[in-house]
Formats: C-alpha cells, structure tokens, sequence
C-alpha cells in the first residue's frame, strides 16, 4: 500500500491550492465510481487468471492517467534491492504513450525546485525513490543543439513521481504528466485505489517471476541431480569408506561386483579386505597408506589383487585420501576410489605373450627419428646395444648413408599418408652380411612402430628355390629336347628342300636372262624388235628349262618355306620365354595367351599322342610372373601328355569367377589312386620309371601357385583321367 500519497502532507501546495474544490467534495462525491470499480475488478481478475502481464500493466496506467488527468506516463520497477550498491537499476514497464518514457529516459528536460540545471526522468525517479516521497519537476526544457522533444503542443509544465511502496516494501515508481494549474488529487480514494490496485499487480507479478525463477532453478537442479546420478551410474569405479579407529570398511555395490561377492557375503571390516588381498601385494599397500597419512604424498595410489570367489585373482588400482584426521592428526576416515584393472591386465599379458611371440626386433620412434622404445624376444643381434640407441636419432648412429636415407624416405610416406610401408636392405653386421624386412606403421600423430625381421636365410631359401626352379626348367627343356628336335627338323627339311628346287629353277631361267640382258644392253634409243633367230633361240631356252613348270611350283615353293620358317621362328621364341628367368617385377599378361605359347611349345609331346580340346572363356588381364606360370603349365600338359598310354584327349578350360581366374586342364589317362594324390606334391616323389623324372614338378609348380596368392587341386580316379585345376587372383598378395 502507497504511504506517501496517503499522507495530507504529500499534497503540495502546486497540486492542492488550485484545486480546493476537489479537497472539499462530499463524501459522496469521494468514493470510487461504479465504472472504476469494474475496470479495476475486471483488470485485476484477468490478471489472476494469467492473462498477458504487459496488458494489464498498460491498462491499469491509462486508468491512472484517466484518474489523474494527465496525457503521458510511465510505470516501472527497481532491479535491485534499495540500499544494495551498486545504486538500483530501474525498468520501465509500460509507457503511456509507447515509447514516450524510452524516448525522454535519459534527456535533460525537467526542473525541479532549486535546481539550476535540468534532470531526466530517470534522475528524477532515481531521486525520489532514494528520498522515499513524492517528487514534482516543471518542463520538459527545450536542450539547446538537441532535436524537438516528443511532446505534443501544448506541452505539459509537470511531472510528477510517486513511489510504490507497501510497508517497508518498496515495489515500483509511477510517473505522470499534468497541465499547469490541474491538481493531482493524490489523496483522493479514486486514486489510493489504484495505487493499492498497481502495488499489487507489482507484487504479483515479481511474485510470478519469483516463483517461475523457483521453478526453473527447481528443474535445473532437477537435471544437475540426474546428470549427476547418470554420470554416477556410468562410472566404473567403486568407492569404499575406511573408519580407521573401527576398522569398519565399507565398499560400493561396484566392488562386489568385481570380485563376484554377494551383499551380506562379505563382513564389512578391513580384516575381511586384507585376507582377499594377495600377500605379496600387502607391504606395498600399507607403505603407500603411509606415506600418506604422514603426509608425504599427496594421495595413496597403489595397485593390488584381491582374490575373487570364484578363486581368480582380480587386479584393482585404488587411489584414497584422507577425509578426516583426529585432534593429534591421526587419520580416522579415509575415503577412495577402486578401479578394475583386471581386462587391462589380461591384455597386456596377451600382448607381451604376442611380443615373446614374434621373432622380431621391434622398435617405437618420434617423427624426427628419435628412438622411444625397443622389444625384442629373440637373440638377434643389433648395431648396437639397446641402453646405446634409446633416446638417440638415428641420424647420430652408425649407420649407412643410403640406409638413414631409405629409412627417412619410408618414415615421411607412413607419417603422411598413414600406409604401411615395406622394404628390404642389407647390412655388414659382426656375424656377416644380413638381410632384414622392415616394416613401418604409424602407432601416433608424430610416431611410428617399426618392426625389423631378419630374413637372411629366408633369401637363401629363395636363392635355392629359384635353383631348382631353373634347374625344372632344364630338366622339361631336356625331356623335350628329341621332340623339339623333330619339330623344328621337319620345317628346316622342307625349307631346305624348297630352297634346292628353287636353285635349279634359277639355274634354268638363268640363260633366258643372260639372253634378254644382251639385248637390252645393245647401243641405241631407237625401237628396235626381235629377229627371227633370237625368238627361236629364246621358245629354245623356255622349253629347255622347262619355265612353265617353275612359274606354276615357284608361289607354293616360297609359301611353303615362309611357312616352316615362322613355325621355327614360334619355337624358338617358346623356348626362349620358357628357359627366361623373371627379372623379379610382376607382368601383366593374358593367361589364355600364355597357354597357346605353352602348346606351341609342348605341340610335338602332344600331338601324336592326344587331341587338345580348347575352351578359353573371355580373361581380364593378371598381374603376375609370366615365366612361372608358364612353367606350371608346362608341367601340367606334360603330365597329362604322359598320363595317356595310346591315344586320348587332353581339354583345357580356362573361365573368370568373381576376382579370380580359373585354368583347368583334363586328361583321359589312367588316373590316380589317393594315395598317389596324397603325396603328389611332396618333392622328388613320382610315378615315372627311374630317370625320367625328377619329381620337383609337382611340388615346384604348387609353391609358384602359392606365391601368386592362388591354389592348385587335382581331382582323380584310377581308370578315369585326373583333373588339374589352378585359381589365380588378378592380383598377386
């Protein structure tokens, strides 16, 4: 309730001396008006029922305006509590007309009494709030420089503020316009009213704020409390109470869990505690705890085993502190933190089983070629001790120029782009020259994991395979070698043969010419025709030689030899892509190409014996070593070739299927048993009479198959023929 215009004195004399006619009305003409009395209900009422706050704030100003009789006005509260520095901010609520307050706040425009320079309206409340009592201002005053007040003509000459105030409560400030020499009537009960009816929509609407600010810090807690007891439930950590003076321990459902004990299965006592810990675990705990009950360590952190009831052993990080100390600083309540180490520590056990493992040397380097760390479960010997390289770059080491280079190379392409990098290279070491494998992948953003293999006897191993693949190769090229005579003896036969035949023709046709050349030499341009004896001299040469028969032979006598020498031209080339060896870079090839080089090859080991029955399905190209792969069909035909005693069939299939490609090669011949095929690819076993094979065939064509990334099976009855099937990838591994 407003006290200061309840008050005779608040009436000023500006406000009372023109008006004595309203301070004497009756009482009849003192009490509020029907109409003001329902506005006020009717206002009061919608805002109870939470209708719009700002309109009914707007409506209960132009009711006060009404009342008081002025044209503009303001309504507005205090931000902050009276008395609290800094000074209170002020909030006009409403503005009568819209934006008139906003418009004039903070503008010098209002004289009050004894004042030499102006105020602005929010001095003006500023000043009679702080005073606690009404305030009156005449103007506005026209600033000199500044642009036209917003005020319409004719201007009002008073401002009046009154504080809002119930009890010792203040709630607000109402600011008013009035013509010069009309009264306020600021005692009168119309206007008591509504500054009753404008405190308490004041109130109510701070009571409003009030209690939705409540509600939102409610819910917001709320959401803080469930967050927390979310993030509590994620945790994986227990946590456990240690009384000391008691030697009651008490642990969270959590650590139950991990040692698999039910609720009431365990006494809640730190003697029951240390009987599952494992004895070895014991002095390091309590010197941990120690440590920092003297205050020496900032925390307890130790690592330990507790037994499990199902009889495992569980390992547990625990970090504790002390929560409370006795009056001689005894600790008498520690409080921690138990985390299951248990799946970390079987990893690492895995890993270090992996490591002991690997026969290799392992090495862990920054991106500047600093080594990190270093592993290595076998006796391989390095450079240099270990304790001599970590912490080291490897350019400071003894190594080999082209090496750091090799090294650096590798290390920039891992780290940038993220591949695994693989190369081979060679080093004097004190037991002889070695060859490692070094493989490089990057394990961080500015490191990598390098693992070196020693692949010294794996390269001998390659060295002597190769022998004997080349040494295969001889041993076909020899078994070939009377067919490959008689084949490339039949075109040389006929060749030369050609080539007699075709030397006595030039013989016969020899003096004809010699004839046509005397007469063609003879002096003189002019025409010149044929005697009669040189005609009958030249019919007796073309019948003497016979030249008829040389025109009509000569065409099939030259097709013939062009034909025998292309066949030894092919030979020759098969036999020389055979016996080749790989310059060690893969090719790109057409299998279905390379089988018709190797028939032409083995033709003269089959023709006589079989037919060779083709069906080449369409084949994207492979990557691969063509000259071992030609060696394996080698051997497959040859085999087959062998296989059949009198006359038979020999089919060759060759088709895609998904990434891979297929070549299989049938036979009619006699067939195998199982146990034959069992051992079929073991080395130096065969089937051949003693000296006729060597039996690395076989076995030397299954590991060329093997190295590509593909397989080799056969499939056999006795009696029944035996298939050979080879699946290729298009890319070798």
């Amino acid at each position: 309730m407003p006290s200061s215009p309840r008050s005779p004195d608040a009436v000023t004399p500006e406000a009372a001396s023109p008006g004595e006619e309203r301070g004497t009305r009756s009482e009849e003409e003192s009490q509020p008006g029907a109409p003001l009395l329902s506005a006020l209900l009717e206002l009061q009422t919608d805002f109870l029922r939470g209708g719009d706050p700002q309109r009914s704030l707007e409506r209960w100003l132009t009711l006060l305006l009404g009342e008081t009789g002025g044209e503009h006005g303001l309504l507005g509260v205090e931000l902050q509590a009276p008395g609290v520095a800094p000074a209170p901010q002020l909030q006009v609520l409403a503005s009568t007309p819209p934006g008139w307050g906003a418009a004039l706040w903070e503008v010098p425009a209002w004289l009050t009494p004894g004042d030499a320079e102006p105020r602005s309206l929010q001095a003006l409340v500023s000043l009679a709030l702080s005073t606690g009592q009404p305030l009156s201002a005449e103007g506005p005053v026209k600033v000199p420089g500044s642009a036209p007040l917003p005020m319409p003509e004719p201007s009002p000459r008073s401002f009046r503020v009154l504080p809002l105030q119930a009890g010792d409560a203040r709630t607000g400030f109402v600011g008013f316009t009035h013509r010069p020499g009309e009264a306020t009537a600021e005692a009168s009960e119309d206007l008591l009213l509504l500054l009753d009816v404008g405190d308490s929509l004041l109130r109510s609407r701070r009571e409003a704020q009030q209690q939705e600010q409540t509600q939102q810090a409610a819910h917001h807690l709320q959401e803080e409390l469930e967050a927390l007891r979310q993030t509590l439930a994620s945790v994986e950590d227990d946590l456990w109470i240690w009384n000391a003076p008691t030697r009651e321990l008490r642990v969270s459902r959590r650590w139950r869990e991990i040692a698999g004990y039910a609720e009431n299965e365990l006494a809640p006592t730190f003697d029951a505690w240390k009987q599952l810990c494992h004895p070895e675990d014991l002095p390091r705990i309590q010197s941990s705890l120690q440590a920092h009950a003297e205050g020496t360590t900032p925390h307890a952190e130790f690592e330990y085993r507790t037994r499990c009831k199902d009889g495992e052993w569980a390992w547990i990080l625990s970090r504790a502190r002390v929560a409370a100390r006795d009056e001689q600083g005894k600790p008498i309540r520690i409080v921690g933190t138990d985390t299951d180490l248990t799946a970390m520590k079987r990893s690492e056990e895995r890993l270090s089983a992996l490591l002991l493992a690997i026969p290799d040397l392992i090495f862990r380097l920054r991106g500047d070629g600093t080594y990190i760390d270093f592993s290595c479960s076998t006796s391989e010997r390095t450079l240099l001790a270990p304790e001599e390289f970590i912490g080291r770059n490897m350019r400071d080491l003894p190594m080999p120029q082209y090496l750091n280079d090799l090294w650096f190379s590798n290390l920039d392409r891992v780290l940038r782009d993220g591949a695994l990098a693989v190369y081979e290279y060679e080093l004097d070491m004190p037991q002889g020259r070695q060859s490692y494998e070094a493989r490089v992948v990057r394990s961080g953003p500015d490191e990598v994991v390098s693992i070196i293999r020693n692949i010294t006897e794996r390269r001998l191993v390659e060295e002597r395979q190769a022998q004997l693949i080349q040494a295969e190769k001889l041993a076909s090229l020899g078994q070939m070698a009377a067919g490959l005579a008689h084949e490339i003896n039949n075109p040389v036969s006929y060749v030369a043969s050609n080539l007699r035949a075709l030397d006595e023709y030039a013989s016969a046709v020899g003096p004809l010419l010699r004839m046509l050349r005397e007469f063609l030499e003879e002096p003189g341009t002019e025409p010149r025709t044929l005697s009669a004896e040189q005609l009958a001299r030249m019919r007796q040469l073309w019948q003497q030689g016979e030249l008829d028969e040389l025109l009509s032979d000569m065409p099939e006598l030259i097709q013939e030899s062009l034909t025998g020498t292309r066949r030894i031209k092919e030979i020759a080339q098969s036999l020389r892509v055979f016996a080749r060896e790989d310059d060690g870079q893969p090719q790109s090839v057409d299998v279905n190409e390379e089988l018709e080089s190797t028939l032409r090859m083995v033709s003269n080991e089959l023709k006589y014996k079989c037919d060779v029955k083709r069906d080449f399905g369409p084949l994207p190209r492979i990557t691969c070593f063509p000259t071992q792969l030609v060696q394996v069909f080698t051997n497959l035909l040859l085999n087959a070739a062998q296989a059949i005693e009198t006359r038979g069939e020999i089919r060759i299939r060759t088709w895609q299927r998904d990434t891979e490609v297929v070549v299989e090669i049938s036979d009619t011949g006699k067939g195998m048993t199982a146990e034959t095929i069992s051992k079929l690819f073991t080395p130096f076993f065969t089937t051949k009479p003693r000296g006729q094979g060597t039996g690395l065939g076989l076995s030397i064509s299954r590991d060329i198959v093997n190295r590509h990334g593909g397989r080799i099976e056969v499939r056999s009855e006795p009696g029944k023929g035996s298939t050979f099937t080879v699946t290729l990838p298009l890319s070798p591994p």
